[in-house]
């Protein structure tokens, strides 16, 4: 259980750098807040449309881990591509990669965990466990982020 939940809260921590710094990353490639917050729509867009394909394929083969391993790394892509660049069309376009790399993960490992658990009543147990022990990653990020600004 310990190490399931770690490894979810380890791929929640970038779904929460996606949803929180999506906008402020497209306004410092030069967009206006206005414009950044328009913006911000189609990578969740892509990462919605992603995490259905992907979910569905990862059923249909009744395997997880390979579809984990493929979004995070189609993330990670992402992330190294926003951070070498400073032009807004590569630093959109590693948005959309990272979000649609990302959000599936999330999908896919919740349905690794509850299908490892038996038993309807420890099912519901670990998914909320899981995913509530996971979404401390957001804590984690606001915590960090309260750091550096003091």
């Amino acid at each position: 259980m310990t190490h399931v939940t770690c490894r979810l809260s380890s791929v929640v921590v970038p779904v929460y750098a996606v949803a929180l710094f999506t906008p402020t990353i497209i306004n410092n490639l030069g967009f206006s807040a206005a414009g950044a917050q328009l913006l911000s729509i189609p990578p969740f867009v892509c990462g919605c449309i992603s995490t259905v394909i992907i979910g569905v394929y990862s059923d249909k083969m009744n395997l997880r881990g390979p579809f984990v391993v493929v979004g995070a790394g189609a993330s990670m892509i992402g992330y190294i591509i926003a951070y070498v660049t400073s032009k807004p069309g590569p630093g959109y376009a590693a948005a959309i990669i990272a979000a649609s790399g990302v959000y599936p993960t999330i999908a896919v490992n919740i349905a690794w965990a509850g299908g490892n658990a038996g038993g309807d009543m420890k099912r519901g147990v670990v998914l909320a466990m899981v995913i509530g022990i996971a979404n401390l990653g957001g804590y984690v990020i606001l915590l960090q982020a309260e750091l550096v600004v003091t």
